[in-house]
């Protein structure tokens, strides 16, 4: 109870702490309790009442956390005085597949789900229809790596708003194709089309094909776009964990 009283709570958030650094979110009470609802807390302290009344050892331990990751912002973190950004270059080709090139490298943590999966949503594609490349040097942006769980945070940030920016390529495009205004377009996944006509519109692979053979004269051929993002703050991913331990009195 003592420490459900203390956690910071959710409509203080985002908080900052005593050393200056801004939690983005977090509800800490919420997470303990549906942990001690997952493991049957009450049921497991009736249990510990039961041996110890026989002469048994059964602990329950419980730790609540908040692990700093996604590093992180240029502001508070460098390498050698490079700051800690990364990044993601995206290509759409005429057929409407996508290659992905990221700066970070996964390490088993399957990152050619993640980042194909950041895409597809951002798009209104298909993960199938997304190659993702990483670990080579020559063809990939520069990044500055994978630890410190900053792959998703920093890396993923840098492929959503790479795939943003073709989306807002894609608008112009499809605008001239359609002749109207860019603000008469309306956006649902993998599609634009004309604000009061569902009818008329344009997907992104007709789009992604006209950007190589029907382009407007104002725009440079093609759909690529490149990103580097800096991100404004680390992140705080939170959490509770119970351990349950039976403890042998004879061998410890």
């Amino acid at each position: 109870e003592i420490r459900l009283q203390n956690f910071i709570k959710p409509e203080a958030f985002p908080y900052r702490s005593a050393l200056g650094w801004t939690y983005d979110s977090g509800n800490y009470e919420r997470a303990l309790r549906l942990a001690l609802e997952k493991i049957g807390y009450e049921e497991l302290r009736r249990e510990q009442a039961e041996k110890r009344a026989r002469g048994e050892l059964m602990g329950i331990g419980i730790s609540s956390f908040t692990e700093i990751v996604g590093a992180g912002p240029g502001k508070h973190f460098d390498i050698a005085g490079i700051q800690m950004f990364d990044s993601c270059e995206i290509r759409v080709h005429p057929t409407g597949k996508v290659l992905a090139r990221i700066g970070v490298q996964t390490q088993g943590q399957g990152h050619e789900t993640t980042f194909a999966q950041i895409i597809a949503a951002e798009l209104g594609i298909s993960p199938d229809d997304v190659d993702v490349e990483h670990g080579d040097t020559d063809t990939a942006p520069y990044g500055l790596g994978t630890y410190a769980s900053r792959s998703t945070p920093v890396g993923g940030a840098a492929t959503a708003v790479a795939a943003r920016k073709i989306r807002d390529k894609a608008r112009k495009i499809a605008a001239y194709l359609l002749e109207v205004g860019e603000e008469d377009l309306e956006w649902e996944p993998g599609r634009f089309y004309v604000r009061g006509s569902p009818s008329k519109g344009k997907t992104i692979q007709e789009i992604a094909f006209a950007a190589y053979t029907n382009c407007p004269p104002y725009l440079e051929p093609g759909l690529e776009a490149v990103n580097y993002y800096d991100p404004p703050n680390l992140t705080y991913p939170f959490g509770s964990y119970i351990c349950v331990v039976d403890i042998d009195r004879g061998t410890g």
